[in-house]
């Protein structure tokens, strides 16, 4: 699928080094190479991506996409979850951000995916640009908005349960999120607990919290849609 995000020629493969798997790559000063550890192809996302654009998201433009290889922008500037572990970004406009973003998804016309993954490590915050969400690897059409919203707030809510030093933070992220959300998510969070407990990756500690993080966003949520 070389070009899928413009009209520049496409780059081999042997052109740009790879430096790690998953999110992080590198290569020239306009492009990076994202390539998947498990060896899945990148033509789904690549294709969701370049949607987006051409609707006018704010999304990272692909070049071109090639098994589990997927070259696209390099964007120069730290994620949302970086800047808010360093402090120059504070817990409640974050939660207002990714909560901006997701009603700013699911106001796309047509049948817009959901995201189903949209948290502070998936926002990039590059220099002279608004935010640019990043990621589509679990991207679905079909689904509500208020399933994408309460993924986002199961996500915060697995952090604010845990002993971590930022959990205070990570709930009154979430307690914005839920505050600014416009869709339902009360009658998502089952589904969004499911879904996360289906994920390989998770270990056991995040498995067994994820009943006290549901929880949490059905306890915050409930004064907002009861």
């Amino acid at each position: 699928m070389p070009g899928i995000g413009g009209d520049q020629e496409a780059l081999g493969v042997d052109e740009l080094e790879i430096i790690g798997w998953g999110r992080t790559a590198d290569g020239d000063d306009a492009w990076v190479l994202r390539r998947n550890r498990d060896g899945g192809d990148t033509a789904r996302e690549a294709e969701v991506m370049a949607r987006l654009a051409r609707q006018g998201y704010p999304v990272p433009a692909v070049l071109r996409a090639e098994g589990p290889d997927l070259v696209m922008e390099r964007l120069a500037g730290p994620s949302l979850l970086d800047a808010l572990l360093a402090g120059a970004y504070e817990p409640e406009p974050a939660g207002l951000l990714i909560a901006e973003l997701l009603a700013g998804l699911h106001a796309l016309p047509g049948s817009p995916p959901a995201h189903l993954d949209l948290h502070p490590g998936n926002v990039l915050l590059p220099a002279g640009r608004g935010p640019v969400v990043i990621d589509w690897e679990t991207a679905e059409e079909g689904h509500p908005p208020g399933l994408d919203h309460a993924m986002s707030a199961l996500l915060l809510a697995e952090v604010a349960v845990s002993p971590a030093p930022y959990a205070p933070g990570a709930r009154a992220g979430l307690a914005a999120l839920l505050a600014a959300s416009k869709a339902p998510v009360l009658p998502h969070v089952g589904e969004a607990r499911a879904r996360r407990a289906a994920n390989p990756c998770l270990t056991d500690e995040e498995a067994a919290a994820l009943g006290a993080a549901a929880d949490l966003v059905t306890e915050l949520a409930a004064p907002r849609e009861a």
